[in-house]
């Protein structure tokens, strides 16, 4: 008898709207996939989160050490809170195409948080020294087609915490796997 392979696991630190902001955007992805004739489904409030550091790609959960020591850097990271605002759809072009919300300076907290915990990954050796691109957003859905960019109605909340996530491929959830808080 053969064992089922465990799933990839995605593990990465991220910020999660509060619930009145992931209602709206939940919302927005429905409204959008009715304007536009989209067949994709939209992603879950459960599952709605902004990316900020990837720690990596594991077959099976990550291991004890490495969630350890990602949580002792990240506990490192000393930040204010921020608010985050998104105002702008645009289709990305990996297929099938990630329909996404972004901001313009409503982002720059996220920036600035993001530079944090990569330094923060470097200095612990779990992350390389030059700084990857980083473009944040929002998934509304995936979609065969792409929908030209648009503004909408802002969709704000208050980053008090970060996150790092688990997200077993194909299993449509994510564990949260710790939290911190950013400073008042």
């Amino acid at each position: 008898m053969e064992c089922a392979a465990s799933p990839e696991h995605r593990v990465f630190f991220a910020l999660q709207p509060d619930a009145e902001a992931a209602e709206r955007i939940v919302s927005l992805a429905g409204d959008l996939r009715r304007r536009h004739g989209l067949k994709g489904r939209p992603t879950p409030a459960s599952r709605l989160h902004l990316s900020l550091n990837f720690i990596g790609t594991f077959r099976g959960p990550p291991t004890r050490s490495v969630m350890e020591k990602a949580a002792s850097l990240a506990a490192k990271v000393s930040e204010a809170a921020f608010r985050v605002t998104l105002n702008h759809v645009e289709s990305w072009k990996n297929d099938p195409h990630p329909l996404v919300l972004v901001g313009d300076e409503g982002v720059i907290g996220a920036q600035i948080l993001h530079a944090a915990i990569h330094k923060a990954l470097v200095a612990g050796t779990m992350a390389p020294r030059r700084e990857p691109q980083f473009w944040p957003h929002v998934t509304l859905l995936r979609d065969k087609a792409q929908v030209p960019g648009a503004f909408a109605e802002p969709v704000s909340w208050m980053a008090r915490e970060f996150v790092l996530l688990d997200s077993p491929f194909g299993e449509g959830r994510h564990e949260v796997l710790g939290r911190w808080p950013l400073a008042g």
